[in-house]
């Protein structure tokens, strides 16, 4: 039916504009409903309350839209179930009423595989993670709590209707990183009280937000910190993100936990430390676990067993060559736990010939450390020796 500037009508709103609501129809909803309807829906927000009725006219001119373009723009916001009408006609002029819908929330919006589907559609993929990562930032943290909300029991047949259509769910960007256990790291509460002015959402990319939990991970730094050593490290201007300059300030940082009931659960700076007796620990042996957990991706406790084992055979020195044969060791035989690791550490590894070689303990693999009359030398064997040999007396320099 043809919408007359004539036509009379009135708007019916039983809520207020939330700052929530605000930021779900202008990041969520504006890219499907068009920027037209948005309009069309602020304005008879504002235009809610009124005791007589108006003349569409007022609407056109308000909006600055046409007739048509004013329909249609109805037309999506009751597709996104934001608007209903209703029509009384008459001879001369029809009357409308305008029943406005609230928006739904940022986090039930998204929870929508039907809606994020669709907008990762229109927007592209790149563009929906970063409005989840912008609008989960605003999520209370619920880290440490239990889920205990009663699941809804549906009817038979809204399940066979639930299985006639799929749809694609469009994840925040940082979820990955709950499936890590090597990190740990409160990301919701770093997120949420987080602004884009600090830490702009153009930055949080995975390779900044990992390279963020694994040093926080190192250092026993808590979200606060890291959230101001992080501001400390964007450059606004150029919308760059200093990882490098993020490594140094993190270092020089007094872990937050020095003690614990289990020692191995503590950060690795915080483990060796206190085999240190409290001196602070040097930066090249902190450049030692910073490899170990992201270039090896050992789980603390992990590197704090591996730690306590080679300062134990090593004279309580730290070799980077010796910790990258050990780390190298465990990675192939896959040590991920405390449990593994512990057993590992208890393996009988037979020595070189020469045995200790200024403190520093370089096992030979299990073949050439059989009894000569068991495997007979060949010329490949005696040279394989001799580079192990070599190899003890560098580790020895």
């Amino acid at each position: 039916m043809e919408l007359k500037p004539r036509d009379s009508y009135r708007t019916e709103c039983s809520f207020s504009l939330s700052d929530s609501m605000m930021r779900s129809l202008v990041i969520l909803y504006q890219p499907l409903i068009t920027p037209e309807a948005l309009v069309v829906y602020l304005t008879l927000q504002a235009e809610a309350g009124r005791s007589v009725m108006e003349t569409h006219s007022r609407l056109f001119a308000l909006t600055g839209i046409s007739a048509d373009v004013f329909d249609r723009a109805c037309a999506k916001l009751e597709e996104y179930m934001l608007l209903r009408r209703y029509i009384r006609e008459a001879d001369t002029k029809n009357s409308y009423i305008y029943v406005l819908n609230a928006p739904l929330n940022p986090k039930d919006f998204m929870a929508s595989a039907m809606y994020m589907n669709r907008y990762a559609k229109v927007l592209g993929i790149r563009q929906a993670e970063s409005s989840a990562v912008l609008l989960r930032a605003h999520d209370v943290s619920t880290q440490g709590y239990r889920d205990i909300t009663r699941t809804v029991r549906h009817m038979p047949e809204e399940h066979e209707m639930d299985k006639t259509v799929e749809y694609v769910t469009v994840k925040p960007r940082n979820n990955f990183l709950n499936d890590d256990s090597t990190i740990v790291f409160d990301y919701d509460r770093f997120t949420a009280t987080t602004s884009s002015l600090v830490f702009p959402v153009e930055l949080r990319t995975q390779e900044n937000l990992y390279l963020i939990g694994k040093l926080a991970t190192v250092y026993g730094l808590g979200p606060d910190r890291m959230r101001v050593l992080v501001k400390e490290c964007v450059n606004l201007a150029t919308m760059e993100f200093d990882g490098e300059k993020l490594r140094l300030k993190a270092s020089r940082e007094k872990p937050e936990q020095t003690s614990a009931a289990d020692p191995y659960s503590l950060a690795p700076v915080s483990f060796l430390q206190s085999k240190q007796n409290g001196a602070q620990v040097s930066r090249a042996d902190q450049k030692i676990l910073e490899h170990l957990a992201m270039d090896m991706h050992f789980p603390s406790e992990v590197i704090n067993v591996m730690i306590e084992y080679i300062l134990s055979v090593s004279s309580n020195r730290l070799h980077p060559n010796f910790v990258d044969m050990v780390a190298g060791e465990w990675a192939r035989d896959g040590v991920q736990t405390k449990e593994q690791a512990l057993l590992e550490t208890k393996k009988k590894l037979r020595s070189a010939p020469s045995g200790k070689q200024n403190g520093v303990v370089v096992p030979l693999p299990e073949i050439f450390q059989k009894p000569q009359e068991e495997s007979a030398e060949t010329d490949d064997s005696r040279d394989m020796i001799e580079k192990i040999r070599s190899m003890q007396e560098k580790f020895s320099e």
